[in-house]
């Protein structure tokens, strides 16, 4: 196997920082082991900044807000996972993403965001348990 010149980027979803995030969720270790063996590996985070939001709302509703600003300041200063923003024309391929997979009701509009974001920066494996990204045709990782 050739040696990488640069780390590999993987898509960060809001299912694996839930699962990072929370002890009690049934996918906290899987996670945590692939979190920290790609970190090993030279593996780079894009965390979409949709995504971002998404998951402070939920960590200030049902935890509260000085843990989602904890949160925040560990993610906004990694250097591991790096935070991108998303353009106008994101926002235009999301929504067109979003109203072909119309019949997909688990595929919001965040996600949709998050595939015009990948698809942007040419990348083709995500941080996920959410099977919308392998719905729409990117590697779900840690595979099953």
């Amino acid at each position: 196997m050739a040696k990488r010149i640069k780390p590999e980027l993987v898509y960060m979803d809001t299912s694996a920082l839930i699962a990072l995030a929370s002890r009690t969720d049934k996918n906290h270790e899987k996670a945590r082991n692939f979190f920290e063996k790609s970190i090993r590996s030279g593996i780079k985070f894009i965390l979409g900044r949709p995504v971002l939001v998404e998951f402070l709302n939920g960590v200030s509703k049902r935890v509260n807000k000085k843990v989602a600003i904890q949160l925040y300041k560990r993610y906004t200063s990694s250097k591991i996972v790096i935070i991108e923003k998303e353009t106008e024309e994101d926002w235009e391929k999301a929504w067109k993403i979003f109203e072909q997979y119309e019949d997909q009701n688990g595929m919001d509009v965040i996600d949709c965001l998050s595939f015009a974001i990948m698809e942007r920066l040419g990348i083709r494996e995500a941080f996920t348990f959410d099977r919308d990204f392998e719905t729409y045709g990117f590697n779900k990782l840690p595979r099953d």
